[in-house]
């Protein structure tokens, strides 16, 4: 049997091992993907036609791309879900982003959980992970955390990182927060279909009503996190 000197090295191995091929993974699929994938900034009709030209492909190709920003931070998330509605339509493209931003928060629910505090400190500034500690002292967490992923501009890939040191169960984690996303989605692949559809003005005014809104979410949750560090700070 492996004493536990041994053990403790062994994980460390496999921690280092994993970090590598996260990091290297990442960095191929920059340099294949990312490149196309910046593309429909500027001419969306490019990055439609890139993933029509992997045939029955592409909606895999897609889910995959989201699944990896969704964990590692390659390309902003709202430009992927303007395209995916340009791309697949207003459905289709909420379709495929959520599809591809589970599977990307379940691998992040899960190398954190095995890898611990170190591993997401990689991913999650030291003062970031400080600010999400009044999550801890949450009786009614799912509400709570439904509230925060509803609120656009909120940073739920970051808070995805933190939920393994929460008392919540993976799947009702998922699900809860996945319904709490799709307005957010939605409003951005609707901006994609219509400028797909050619509707500039349509896709203006949802664009700036997005942004706009964003911008008073943000605001919202940061007065929010400001409010209730300070109560659990009062408390301690």
């Amino acid at each position: 049997m492996m004493s536990d000197k041994n053990i403790s090295k062994a994980k460390k191995a496999a921690v280092i091992i994993a970090l590598l091929a996260l990091c290297a993974g990442t960095v191929t699929a920059y340099i294949n993907f990312g490149q196309e994938m910046l593309v429909f900034l500027n001419k969306p009709e490019e990055f439609r036609a890139w993933l029509n030209s992997f045939g029955g492909w592409s909606e895999a190709v897609f889910v995959a791309i989201r699944a990896l920003q969704t964990v590692v931070k390659i390309i902003p998330a709202e430009p992927l879900e303007i395209g995916s509605g340009y791309a697949f339509g207003t459905m289709g493209g909420l379709l495929w982003c959520m599809i591809g931003t589970e599977i990307g928060s379940l691998v992040i629910l899960l190398l954190s959980k095995f890898f611990g505090e170190k591993f997401i400190r990689l991913f999650v500034p030291e003062d970031k992970m400080k600010s999400f500690n009044f999550l801890k002292k949450k009786s009614n967490i799912y509400a709570v955390l439904f509230v925060i992923y509803l609120i656009p501009g909120s940073p739920k890939d970051l808070i995805t990182y933190f939920a393994w040191m929460l008392p919540v169960n993976i799947p009702t984690f998922l699900l809860i927060t996945g319904i709490a996303r799709i307005p957010s989605i939605v409003t951005s692949t609707m901006c994609g279909a219509a400028l797909g559809e050619k509707n500039y003005i349509a896709a203006a005014i949802i664009f700036a009503v997005t942004t706009l809104v964003s911008i008073i979410g943000l605001a919202i949750y940061r007065k929010y996190e400001t409010k209730h560090n300070g109560e659990a700070d009062e408390s301690l």
